[in-house]
């Protein structure tokens, strides 16, 4: 049974109930009041007719005349009312059939039914000298108005359910037309339309659904983004890799193929085995800065004091072929040294990649307040404006040829990006062509008290 369904028949039968409860309630106790008035009447007119047949009985005794079994049914049968009398216990007389049938005691009284349906309440009473009355008030009038009442009340029980049953299913319908639109919003997006919403407006907690349905509608739209965009980053990854990879080795496999097969003077020889060596060079750091990128991705960094000036000797230790200029004084950061040492390297060879041989790479530190920026300058080549933002993409280079004649991979700056962002930082890049480029990284001051 559907939802529409369940609301329908607990509404009807809501209403059914109430307004059955209700109307028998208050036709019951209507019957109830008038039985209580016509009983109080009906017990008053029993003990006048015990007064007044007891009066002529005295009247007769006092005139001598007889008061027989013939002269009290006169006196019964001249009643207004169906009376039956008793002496002790021999039936004297009874004006209405049935009513030999309830030697009733005294100030008893009962309702009872006679064989044409009539309903009669019994009432009797002691007399003087051993005597019994029982006199009988009809009531078949109340209970037939009773019953017609009653007969009323279910017609119109049933006209104002099938009315209610009309205006309720309308209204059920309404209250669950906001349901169908969510239950059909959710297949839509279920069947991949990720764009559908529901935006319903009912001012009630339909609509609170509405939007917290939406809400969620927002979310898995921006998840499956965010999922479609990895994956799409992944495959671009791979195909880099694939392509960035292929390339030394075919340069590999060229020249010793030529060194295994081909007769070749030495200079040759020399010239193919410097290429080998060149490419396996540029091979292992492809190897190298591809574990460190993907290490980095799946692993936490512990931050710990790190004093600058401690990086100095191993920075220029690790680029011994840079000019490499570095300050003097340099507070203590928080981070990983080993990881900040190989974003400066990065950076630092980067930096004389572009620049003319010779030419110095500045490593720059400038704190303010609680936060250290470092700074990688050169003035080299420079970064056309509009490509900056791709130049931290991996295996992304602004000129392959020349990277791959110095032995750049592409990966250099993705692997800086990454070492910033697990240092809570990004890499800043400012660039103009022919002037040179500087990249920054912010890192916070150690305290002695810091997490």
């Amino acid at each position: 049974m559907r939802y529409f369904q369940k609301l329908l028949c607990l509404l009807i039968l809501v209403l059914a109930a109430s307004f059955g409860v209700g109307g028998c309630v208050l036709l019951y106790s209507d019957f109830s009041v008038q039985r209580s008035r016509m009983a109080a009447a009906n017990a008053a007119a029993h003990a006048q007719a015990c007064t007044l047949l007891q009066t002529e009985i005295l009247d007769l005794q006092r005139r001598g005349i007889s008061t027989g079994d013939a002269a009290l049914t006169a006196r019964v049968t001249a009643q207004d009312v169906p009376a039956a009398l008793w002496r002790g216990d021999t039936l004297v007389c009874a004006t209405l059939e049935g009513l030999q049938n309830f030697p009733l005691g005294d100030t008893v009284t009962v309702t009872v039914r006679t064989q044409g349906n009539a309903i009669y309440a019994v009432y009797a009473s002691d007399l003087q000298g051993g005597l019994r009355l029982v006199t009988a008030y009809d009531l078949t009038g109340l209970y037939r108005d009773r019953n017609a009442a009653l007969m009323r009340f279910l017609l119109l029980e049933a006209a104002v359910l099938a009315a209610a049953s009309a205006v309720t299913a309308l209204l059920a319908r309404r209250l669950t037309r906001p349901l169908a639109v969510l239950t059909d919003a959710g297949a839509q997006i279920a069947a991949g339309d990720y764009a559908r919403r529901t935006d319903l407006h009912t001012g009630d907690e339909i609509e609170e659904l509405s939007r917290s349905f939406d809400k969620m509608a927002d979310a898995v739209q921006e998840k499956i983004a965010d999922l479609e965009a990895d994956v799409q980053r992944r495959e671009d990854f791979v195909g880099a890799f694939t392509h960035e990879l292929k390339t030394p080795m075919t340069s590999i496999i060229g020249y010793a193929d030529m060194l295994h097969t081909m007769q070749t003077d030495p200079d040759e020889q020399r010239e193919a085995a410097a290429a080998i060596v060149h490419e396996g060079r540029r091979l292992e750091a492809l190897s190298r800065k591809l574990l460190a990128l993907l290490g980095l991705n799946e692993e936490g960094v512990e931050l710990t004091a790190v004093p600058l000036p401690a990086l100095w000797p191993r920075l220029h230790a690790a680029c011994p072929d840079v000019s490499l200029r570095t300050p003097a004084a340099a507070p203590t950061v928080r981070g990983d040294a080993d990881l900040l040492l190989d974003l400066l390297c990065n950076l630092v060879q980067n930096a004389a990649k572009a620049s003319a041989p010779g030419a110095p790479v500045l490593v720059l530190c400038a704190q303010a307040g609680d936060v250290v920026t470092l700074t990688v300058a050169d003035r080299g080549c420079g970064i056309p404006p509009e490509l900056i933002p791709r130049v931290t993409e991996p295996f992304y280079m602004v000129d392959k040829s020349r990277a791959r004649r110095q032995g750049g991979s592409g990966l250099g700056l993705a692997l800086c990006q990454r070492i910033a962002a697990a240092h809570g930082s990004a890499l800043r890049i400012e660039s103009e062509p022919g002037r040179g480029t500087r990249v920054s990284v912010t890192l916070p001051v150690w305290k002695e008290d810091a997490p």
